[in-house]
């Protein structure tokens, strides 16, 4: 707990917090009778005083705070102090090379009503504030209602990879960029979102069992709960069918799940069948306007269309390289391969993507087929005429280097207490740019 008698004392918001709708109920009707009708007017306020890029000339002292509250600075602690015992504000003291000490505010999401009623300690001391009548209307008020027709109602919604194609390697085990993401952006009290339909109900209990047949514990196989319920849903496997694949990765006498060998004898063993299936899908749709499409093309553009129209895959490939004065490799071939015989896409769509792959690498990879196979089949693109007409307006809209993996932007940051240390003998007086840039980094979200 702290408490300041000087109202020029500074402080900085360290966080933006939007509030909706439904967190103005919450606060109005749940917390404010724990914090005051102060407390929930502190708490917007404090909402809005977040600068983004801070400067020195702006900083804020309590005095600011008091005068947009009218508050005694005593009340404004007291009602501060009753935020941060309710969770919706946290304070910190922080040392700034500028103005020394400084208050730091940081604010809390408004919780849901379930989250609310679900911490015990906030729920019974509304209880003792309102009273039992008024706080059953409360609960009333905040029990969610279901629709009668969804009772007999059958779910027709569809699932992720009904819709979407992602890669197996992609969909089973997540690309370093988004695992990176995912630990930068703290996660939600929410937890993951549902993705459609689900497409397979995983019977975990049938599942332990089986595993456990084999003296493989429990807790091992509810450890990777979420990996092997991707690697079912994705390859519509039964619970019987993953233990048996699971198996054959698993030497004698080993009681360890090895996730990534599983996932490779997942995928050798039923990824062809899934992946032939979900194109096949996709090449059955209906086409474009074809008319509307050629339409756009050039005499160049028509001319490709003939050529890979006529021509097998690898003598495609061994005619470009050719022309590039390369060779192919045995890797080229294997990439053909695998989008002709393990993908079944039609031979014209894959020497269409051998062309375009070369306008970005002087290889053949499967990465970048991948990228490009996927990306076509996603906007339900069938015909080389398609394919053209869909990258002529890509490139307009965007520059060449659509299908190119990104480079990532690498942010510097300061630490304050090597600042401190080169700054300590130094004088206080700077420049106001320094002592802006001094703010902006302060005011910095890392």
């Amino acid at each position: 707990m702290f408490e300041s008698a000087d109202p020029k004392q500074p402080f900085y918001v360290a966080n933006q917090v939007a509030v909706s709708e439904e967190n103005i109920k919450v606060l109005t009707t749940l917390f404010e009778p724990l914090v005051g009708i102060r407390g929930v007017g502190l708490y917007i306020t404090l909402t809005k005083e977040f600068d983004e890029v801070p400067f020195a000339k702006d900083y804020k002292t309590l005095y600011q705070l008091q005068d947009q509250t009218n508050l005694k600075l005593e009340d404004l602690f007291k009602t501060l102090h009753h935020l941060e015992a309710t969770g919706l504000i946290k304070t910190f003291l922080g040392s700034n090379p500028v103005l020394g000490e400084v208050l730091i505010f940081e604010v809390e999401k408004v919780p849901s009503a379930g989250e609310f009623f679900h911490t015990f300690l906030l729920s019974s001391l509304l209880l003792e504030r309102v009273g039992n009548v008024a706080f059953d209307r409360l609960v009333k008020k905040f029990t969610p209602r279901t629709f009668v027709g969804l009772k007999d109602a059958k779910e027709v919604t569809s699932g992720f990879f009904d819709v979407f194609h992602l890669s197996a390697e992609n969909a089973i085990d997540a690309p370093v960029e988004v695992k990176e993401a995912a630990g930068e952006v703290p996660k939600d009290t929410k937890g993951e979102i549902k993705l459609g339909n689900d497409p397979v109900k995983v019977d975990w209990s049938f599942l332990v069992d089986l595993f456990e047949s084999y003296h493989i514990k429990k807790e091992e196989v509810l450890k990777h709960q979420v990996e092997i319920k991707q690697i079912i849903d994705f390859y519509h496997l039964t619970e019987q069918e993953f233990v048996e694949t699971a198996l054959i990765t698993m030497s004698a006498g080993a009681d360890k799940l090895n996730m990534y060998a599983i996932q490779n004898a997942v995928n050798e063993n039923f990824g062809l069948n899934r992946n032939k299936e979900m194109v096949k899908k996709q090449l059955r749709q209906t086409p474009k306007d074809a008319d509307h499409a050629i339409k756009k093309l050039s005499k160049a553009d028509a001319d490709l269309i003939r050529e890979v129209d006529s021509k097998v895959p690898t003598d495609y490939l061994y005619e470009l390289k050719e022309k590039k004065g390369g060779y192919v490799t045995a890797n080229e071939k294997k990439v053909i391969f695998r989008l002709q015989d393990q993908m079944g896409l039609t031979p014209p769509l894959i020497n269409l993507i051998v062309h375009t792959c070369f306008e970005y690498d002087a290889v053949l990879t499967n990465n970048l087929a991948d990228r490009i196979a996927n990306d076509w089949l996603q906007q339900g693109i069938t015909t080389p005429t398609e394919a053209i007409a869909y990258l002529k307006e890509r490139k307009n809209k965007r520059s060449h280097q659509y299908y190119r993996t990104p480079k990532k932007n690498i942010r510097k940051t300061t630490d304050w207490s090597k600042y401190e240390k080169q700054h300590k003998n130094k004088k206080t007086t700077m420049s106001a740019e320094e002592r802006n840039r001094i703010f902006r980094e302060f005011g910095k979200n890392e």
